[in-house]
Parts: C-alpha cells; sequence; structure tokens
C-alpha cells in the first residue's frame, strides 16, 4: 500500500473529527462527481423541453404558456407540469450545493487551486482532460498527480458532506 501523504492524512482526520468514514466519502465524493455532467446535462435538456411545452401550449408565447400550466391548465396536466419543475429545482439545488462545495475547496489554503483544476478539468468541464493530459497541463508529476487527486476527492467530500449540507440543514431547521 503507497504511503498516505500528510494532506491526505490531514483530511482523514477531519473527516473522523466529524464521524464520518473516509473510504466512504472518498467513495460518494468520486460518484456524485462522475455523474455530475450527465446531470447537468439533462437537466439543461428537461428545462427546454419545459420551455417548448410552455411555447407550444402558449401559442408561441412562453410567458402565456407558463402562466397557463401554472394556473389554468387541468388538474393532471398541471400536477405533471408541477412536478417536473419541483424534479428540476431540487436537481439544481443539489448541483449549485456541489458547486459550492468545490468552490469552498479552491479557497482551501494548501493545495486548493490544484484540487480544484483536478476534480474540474476531469469532472465538471465539458470536455474533460485524461489524467495523463491533466497531469502534464498542471506540470506535475503522474505520482503526486494520483496522489493531488486522492486528496482532492477527500477535501472535496469533507467541503460537501461536512460543511456544505450541514449548512443547508441550519437554513432549513432555523
Amino acid at each position: 500500500m503507497a504511503k498516505e501523504t500528510a494532506a491526505l492524512r490531514k483530511h482523514k482526520a477531519k473527516l473522523a473529527s466529524l464521524g464520518m468514514d473516509s473510504d466512504a466519502v472518498f467513495h460518494r465524493s468520486r460518484l456524485i462527481l462522475t455523474v455530475y455532467r450527465d446531470v447537468t446535462w439533462a437537466i439543461s435538456e428537461r428545462l427546454e423541453e419545459i420551455r417548448d411545452h410552455a411555447y407550444e401550449i402558449g401559442n408561441r408565447d412562453v410567458e402565456v404558456g407558463f402562466r397557463y400550466l401554472a394556473d389554468f391548465a387541468p388538474d393532471t396536466e398541471a400536477e405533471r407540469f408541477a412536478e417536473r419543475v419541483c424534479c428540476i429545482c431540487e436537481t439544481r439545488m443539489y448541483i449549485d450545493l456541489i458547486d459550492k462545495a468545490l468552490l469552498r475547496m479552491r479557497d482551501y489554503p494548501v493545495y486548493g487551486e490544484i484540487y480544484y483544476e483536478i476534480l474540474d478539468k476531469q469532472y465538471i468541464s465539458r470536455f474533460p482532460l485524461t489524467e495523463p493530459e491533466l497531469s502534464e497541463a498542471l506540470n506535475i508529476e503522474r505520482s503526486v498527480f494520483y496522489d493531488r487527486k486522492k486528496e482532492a476527492l477527500h477535501l472535496f467530500g469533507l467541503c460537501r458532506f461536512g460543511y456544505t449540507l450541514p449548512e443547508l440543514r441550519r437554513l432549513f431547521t432555523d
């Protein structure tokens, strides 16, 4: 097993102090980031579908179509519209939480910018870079790149599950 870096030990210790399993946080973080690009694409597609539907219903006026769907449509159509809009809003909220965690991670004083660049260019950007391309672009050795990536995923998890979500919970419980 490879030796852990001091930064990784620090991130894991902080996760442990918050009562979180660092391996689970690491895997959840990677999973969330792996689907991020597809989810954001799907949301934009759903928004376009709703806009097109409102355009058709509103006789080529999107505002009229939305007003009809929200206020005057038959119950089943209004419920379906509301459900679709709520689903999009909920998903958009999760995307915003991920974005907020990424920005918080970027501000981390040690390697924050590098962590952000690694995750952004591999998971978030429209045209992701491969690991060798990213290692070259950041001008770091591959072994260092893999260390930084692992640290980045742990720190992202800490920002996402340790800080961003609890902040959101406090907003809704206060």
